[in-house]
């Protein structure tokens, strides 16, 4: 029995050496797809196969705009109709079907997907939910290398940090389903531009283009290409990203004339930078015109350049301008050689030696050695999109797109499903709430979800009113509520669209009127009331915002607001140094505002604030109350780097301050 059972044995050793090794879970996966891309300009996409647009439309996006493709973007045809073709492409990160006539499309081959390729590509760490993608890009373009980046946070986990502070992640869209409703991006039905027509991205819209299976296809994945210097990339290649856009002449440098495809050739050589990336940069920062920042008059007989817009931080369009300008002069961007070398130095210094190598890194910065989730180069969401579609259009235009590239793709620890665009609202907020009689305490903000209000003693019932701010949500406990007790408890509740619920919850109370003083006035609106001074305020919020929630809340109330030389004013944005006087039931007391990092009473923070703090440290000239403690950013009763440390990150959108 135990020589058959040593016989057996061998036996499965000898069937192990010759029988291949077989995986314990087949996966499913399609044996082939067709592949495409379009070959004409401006095509549209019909919803069925027909030109009749009465009852087969064109396909529009996200904002309601018709949608437009053109050369070279590829698509995947998924099935025939007579002379059409259903196709399925990515476009903004949307994924899309529909029809076009199949003249219009070029290459049209169908290629079968490698089980093989498949179990190396899980060897690597990949997980399911990429395998299919990268399949079909390896069929494509066999010379294509796709690498994991991995030891990485939660998808959740990301998405949180990727909105602290709120302005970290913003887009430029009117689809109000991609924008933030959340305190600090939105109030009473109006969202908060944090730079001119730039909105804090919601949390789906984060997660979307935070999640690198959206991206992985022909007209995306460039985002994750490796950018250190490609010896393949010649001036001609470059060339021809800047034909047509305000780079595709030339300049003069020490007397010698180049292309700016040459200088830019030149700084990826020196600074170990892909030249494609950084003309893909520049035409994502500037657009292909140009904008302010690209001349800008120094007015010191220079011009200056700045093309990566370095420094242009701020909350208004000339705010933006002069940041960039400033950093332009410091740094000697005085001619456009200087500007592209420079730039490039910077951006391979900063970034890409730190491990941001990526496009998508340097947006997302899962996995930099330096300030994980901090220190990213941008704060437009899309931009990995956009700057990655422009690289892929460059190489293919060029005849490069199967050159070797390297793809460095970030893997999550736990990635949950497939994450979709939002199609329905979560806005689950009110746009006004009112009780009769009586003032709501603190005066209504949609993001304040509790309040009170005081009636006399004789009222035994009042009226709720409240508007929605999203007429697709609904809400309850609106209308008469009978008083009966001392204290009642009333609560709005408001149900998004997408089911996401809100409750905002009032407490009435029956009281004689006129006992509130001026520290508890101020105190329920959300302010900070210390002494004579006072803080708590919104950077960049109107003074007589303020004024009308205390009269509001209470009506009996006298606000008065002057400026730093106790001139009287009555609106403009609240500042360092204005004083706001509060008088109720014969008590008076006169405030002086702190704006934490306003050091110069201007209401703003920026590069002229953090200058102050710094010439304070330095002992060239002092800074004075009340400014000396709005320069105390960090609460500890002393001006130190540290605070000059916290206003250069609220003005690069790392970390904002708190106020």
């Amino acid at each position: 029995m135990k020589k058959l059972v040593k016989y057996f044995l061998s036996f499965l050793m000898i069937i192990s050496l010759v029988v291949p090794f077989i995986p314990n879970k087949v996966y499913a996966m399609a044996n082939s797809f067709t592949y495409a891309y379009i070959n004409a300009t401006d095509l549209s996409v019909r919803s069925c196969a027909s030109t009749n647009t009465d009852y087969c439309p064109r396909l529009v996006d996200g904002e309601g705009d018709t949608i437009w493709l053109n050369r070279p973007r590829t698509v995947e045809v998924i099935g025939t109709e007579g002379d059409w073709s259903k196709i399925r492409f990515n476009y903004w990160g949307y994924t899309f079907e529909g029809f076009v006539y199949t003249s219009y499309l070029g290459n049209i081959k169908t290629y079968t997907l490698d089980q093989n390729y498949a179990n190396q590509l899980r060897s690597k760490g990949f997980p399911e939910s990429y395998i299919e993608k990268l399949c079909k890009l390896h069929a494509v373009h066999p010379n294509w290398n796709f690498e994991v980046i991995g030891n990485l946070d939660s998808l959740d986990y990301a998405v949180s940090e990727e909105r602290r502070p709120i302005n970290k992640s913003l887009i430029s869209t009117s689809d109000s389903n991609m924008l933030s409703t959340e305190p600090a991006a939105y109030s009473n039905g109006y969202y908060v531009q944090f730079e001119p027509g730039w909105y804090a991205a919601s949390e789906h819209a984060v997660r979307y283009y935070l999640d690198p299976r959206n991206f992985l296809d022909d007209n995306s994945i460039f985002m994750f290409e490796q950018l250190s210097f490609n010896n393949s990339i010649n001036e001609s290649v470059v060339q021809s990203m800047l034909n047509g856009t305000f780079m595709a002449g030339e300049f003069t440098y020490n007397g010698e004339t180049y292309t700016y495809a040459r200088a830019l050739l030149e700084a990826g050589q020196a600074k170990n930078v892909n030249p494609v990336h950084l003309a893909a940069r520049i035409l994502q920062e500037q657009g292909y015109g140009g904008s302010r920042t690209a001349n800008m008059d120094g007015g010191d007989g220079y011009t200056y350049h700045n093309y990566f817009n370095y420094g242009a931080y701020g909350n208004t369009a000339d705010e933006i301008y002069y940041g960039a300008l400033n950093y332009a002069k410091a740094s000697g961007w005085n001619n456009p050689y200087l500007a592209i070398m420079g730039a490039a130095g910077d951006l391979s210094n900063g970034y890409i030696s730190g491990g941001q190598d990526t496009v998508y890194l340097q947006k997302f910065n899962v996995n930099g050695t330096l300030a994980r989730y901090g220190y990213q180069y941008m704060t437009n969401i899309q931009a990995p999109y956009s700057e990655s579609y422009k690289s892929y259009r460059s190489y293919w235009e060029n005849g490069l797109i199967d050159l070797a590239f390297t793809f460095k793709i970030p893997v999550f620890s736990d990635m949950g499903d497939n994450t979709v665009v939002p199609t329905l609202s979560d806005n689950n907020n009110l746009k006004s709430l009112s009780v009769s009689n009586t003032s709501l305490v603190p005066g209504f903000d949609s993001a304040i979800t509790e309040y009170k209000c005081y009636i006399t003693s004789n009222i035994t019932k009042v009226t709720i009113n409240a508007e929605l701010a999203d007429s697709k949500a609904k809400m309850t406990g609106t209308g008469e509520v009978n008083i009966s007790a001392n204290t009642t408890n009333a609560v709005v509740k408001v149900t998004a669209e997408d089911g996401t619920p809100k409750e905002y919850k009032i407490t009435i109370i029956k009281t004689e009127s006129g006992q509130d003083t001026p520290n508890a006035i101020v105190s329920s609106i959300g302010l900070r009331p210390n002494e004579t001074n006072i803080s708590g305020f919104s950077v960049g919020r109107d003074i007589k915002d303020y004024v009308n929630m205390i009269k509001n809340s209470f009506d009996s109330s006298e606000v008065t607001v002057m400026d730093a030389t106790n001139q009287e004013i009555t609106s403009g944005v609240v500042a360092t140094g204005q004083k706001i006087k509060v008088k109720n039931n014969n008590e008076e007391v006169t405030y002086t505002v702190i704006v934490y990092g306003d050091t110069n009473g201007d209401g703003k923070i920026s590069t002229i604030d953090y200058s102050k703090i710094k010439a304070h440290i330095q002992g060239t000239k002092k800074l004075e109350a009340p400014y000396s403690l709005a320069a105390d950013t960090s609460k500890d009763g002393k001006i130190s780097t540290l605070d000059y440390s916290k206003i250069k990150a609220h003005i690069q959108n790392t970390k904002k301050l708190e106020q």
